[in-house]
């Protein structure tokens, strides 16, 4: 073979090479969901991992009171400046906290508004457009469990003081069952939200969800679809936001298994893709960093010596189907 050839063998061969050891992020794909992975640590962004997927969007929990807090707000601004070096949009969704092992007080009306304006004023000239008025509203660690109509008055201090952003009205866990309507079920707590905004219904453009019911078992999407399903009835328009979901790798009920990581972390890409036709259209993964599999809660991606499990394998390829 004359040398011009066989170097022209070998550049096509290099870039073959090339093409399957990167991912690619561009046309290839296949689904209208956006995905991201949320996390508590600005130091995700510096990963080659983690860049390579060329991800836009991500999610971090901020305390409701995190303006008054020193190490809370410095923590928060680390995460979104690192975030905004890389052009990556922040949804930051506010949380309660646990005092002494159990929920803090829920606070009134008038101080989650006074505290939602102070956290506005900091991070809206940052970039922040895309907030999320409580996380997780139905669980019985957050002081609005049971207070369906506390959330709603959240959310209408929250839109009247972020004009212009995309807020995440309401976001709930798939806990309890299909024909379950109890007050800290998705259902009854759905039910009694709207109820309580009455005609101001008509606000809410973003319903987020949590999906872990679905994915520690194989029936499919089940639960967030019809949690979906059932939100229509009172707000036909709205879009749907899988705001934090994964495989866990462990909790307060389950052993580690890295095993099931996987598997529910598979389940995460094609219950997402699956439920494109009904509205959802962000996927938010929790999350990179991991715990040493003995936290309350342990989905990451990335071991604290910061080893890959495999799960991020999942990630890598699963990503690359879905929108930026």
């Amino acid at each position: 073979m004359r040398r011009s050839a066989l170097a022209w063998v070998l550049s096509l061969i290099a870039a073959a090479a090339l093409s399957i050891a990167v991912p690619s992020t561009g046309s290839a794909a296949t689904s209208t969901v956006r995905f991201g992975i949320g996390d508590q640590h600005p130091a995700m962004f510096n990963d080659a991992r983690w860049s390579s997927m060329g991800l836009r969007i991500t999610r971090y929990f901020i305390p409701w009171d995190a303006a008054g807090d020193d190490y809370e707000l410095q923590r928060a601004l680390n995460f979104v400046r690192a975030a905004r070096a890389g052009d990556v949009e922040v949804l930051l969704h506010v949380t309660g906290r646990i005092v002494d092992g159990t929920r803090e007080p829920l606070p009134s009306r008038a101080a989650y508004g006074r505290q939602i304006t102070k956290l506005i004023a900091i991070f809206r000239p940052l970039g922040v457009r895309t907030w999320g008025v409580w996380n997780e509203e139905n669980h019985p660690t957050q002081p609005t469990f049971g207070r369906p109509d506390r959330a709603a008055q959240f959310f209408l201090e929250m839109t009247a003081r972020c004009r212009g952003c995309t807020v995440v009205a309401l976001d709930l866990l798939t806990q309890g069952g299909i024909r379950s309507v109890g007050v800290a079920s998705y259902r009854g707590y759905t039910r009694r939200f709207f109820a309580a905004l009455g005609r101001k219904a008509s606000l809410v453009k973003v319903i987020g969800l949590h999906n872990y019911g679905d994915l520690t078992v194989s029936k499919g999407a089940v639960l967030s679809r019809d949690l979906i399903t059932y939100a229509k009835r009172f707000s036909p328009r709205a879009r749907f936001w899988i705001t934090e979901s994964g495989g866990i790798a462990s909790n307060r009920s389950r052993v580690c298994s890295e095993s099931r990581q996987v598997t529910g972390t598979t389940r995460m890409f094609s219950h997402a893709a699956a439920l494109a036709k009904d509205g959802v259209d962000r996927l938010y993964m929790y999350n990179w960093t991991a715990e040493q599999c003995r936290d309350l809660h342990d989905s990451g991606l990335v071991r604290e010596d910061g080893s890959a499990r495999p799960a991020l394998a999942v990630v890598q390829e699963g990503s690359l189907r879905f929108s930026r």
